[in-house]
């Protein structure tokens, strides 16, 4: 196994640590919250066992599946050099993102956690920043990155796609971050964020389409 998996392996055993202090912590029938609308706001809870093991078995779930990625991706061997630097690169933002969600819903629900400003958004756009700035440069696979028929068909598609993919993932993170923090519990400001978020994160698959039908005769 490569060796850059053992952060992912060290964030999940102490998220686990961390899950089964905190859940001694919080009153037995408090919900736990697990999802967030558009606003901000919680509109989703669970049970403090489900909450237990839901996100670590998320997080094991995607480090088995990207450790297994070099026998399920028939393109792995043609990039394993790349792969073998940026899937671990990859597996541990996702891992330590669901990690810092997890702890985070239930410093919620033990109320040890008491700020104005949620920090679901700025969370989730740290990832998109980090994302963005390893997304130029993962291979071609149907595993990870902007996967369309038309990234998939080229590999100058899939390059040049992935770049223009960076820099909107980078934007719509930064945008998340800042819009929560200008106009903090505002519900117009939230939604506006949402929708030039889904925007700027959609526009790369369009964009995929279109540097398609561009280099379409040369790639036949």
């Amino acid at each position: 196994m490569n060796k850059r998996f053992y952060f992912s392996i060290i964030v999940i055993v102490i998220q686990i640590i961390f899950a089964i202090y905190l859940n001694s912590l919080i009153p037995a029938g408090r919900p736990i919250p697990v999802h967030w609308n558009i606003r901000g706001e919680v509109d989703g809870y669970t049970t403090g066992r489900t909450s237990l093991f839901l996100f670590p078995l998320i997080n094991c779930f995607i480090l088995t599946l990207m450790i297994l990625l070099p026998f399920l991706s028939v393109r792995y061997r043609k990039a394993s050099e790349r792969f073998d630097k940026i899937i671990p690169s990859l597996t541990n933002i996702l891992v330590l993102f669901f990690a810092l969600i997890h702890i985070y819903t239930l410093l919620l629900a033990a109320e040890k956690f008491a700020l104005g400003v949620n920090l679901i958004f700025p969370l989730m756009g740290l990832m998109f920043i980090l994302i963005g700035n390893i997304l130029p440069k993962i291979p071609s696979n149907f595993f990870a990155g902007i996967r369309t028929p038309w990234t998939l068909s080229s590999e100058k598609v899939w390059r040049k796609t992935h770049r223009i993919g960076g820099a909107s993932f980078i934007l719509g993170g930064f945008m998340m971050i800042i819009v929560p923090f200008i106009w903090p519990g505002n519900p117009l400001a939230m939604i506006i964020m949402f929708v030039l978020f889904m925007i700027i994160i959609l526009y790369p698959v369009i964009h995929s389409f279109i540097l398609y039908k561009k280099y379409r005769d040369k790639l036949e």
